[in-house]
């Protein structure tokens, strides 16, 4: 109750109602947290992986390798560690990453294996949802050529 005493010397007053509440909020929140994170996706497996930090990512880490051009690098202690398929978290945006000639083919075999292309949420937002790099068939067939004229 030390503790407690410190901060009734700044003003603030702790008395059993108020004490009650806090342990109540501080308890639903980790509750809601474990729930959160054990939920999410059960009957789904994922492959392994991280996306540390919950908004961040790993994108400081990731930022930090192209600054030192070293991004060879970083990829590749992730291969190391999870496997050429893992999870990870750019750009405020949560994704799988495929790696090798496998994964190449996979993506590009063609047909409708549930693979989107498309920028992660906060690139799409900066470029705008109808960037070069955000369309796809005729439209984008349309633009390519219209800028290719300028050039």
């Amino acid at each position: 109750m030390d503790f407690l005493s410190e901060f009734s010397d700044l003003g603030f007053e702790f008395k059993p109602p108020m004490i009650a509440i806090l342990l109540v909020t501080l308890i639903a929140l980790v509750f809601g947290f474990f729930r959160l994170k054990f939920s999410l996706l059960p009957d789904k497996k994922l492959p392994p992986g991280s996306f540390e930090f919950p908004l961040l990512g790993e994108s400081v880490s990731f930022a930090r390798a192209q600054k030192q051009d070293r991004t060879d690098e970083w990829m590749q202690t992730r291969i190391d560690k999870y496997g050429p398929v893992f999870k990870t978290s750019l750009l405020g945006s949560k994704m799988v990453v495929l790696t090798g000639q496998v994964g190449n083919r996979f993506e590009f075999s063609g047909g409708d294996n549930g693979i989107s292309f498309n920028q992660p949420g906060t690139v799409a937002k900066i470029l705008g949802k109808y960037s070069l790099l955000e369309i796809s068939g005729p439209q984008h067939k349309l633009i390519r050529g219209a800028i290719s004229n300028f050039l």
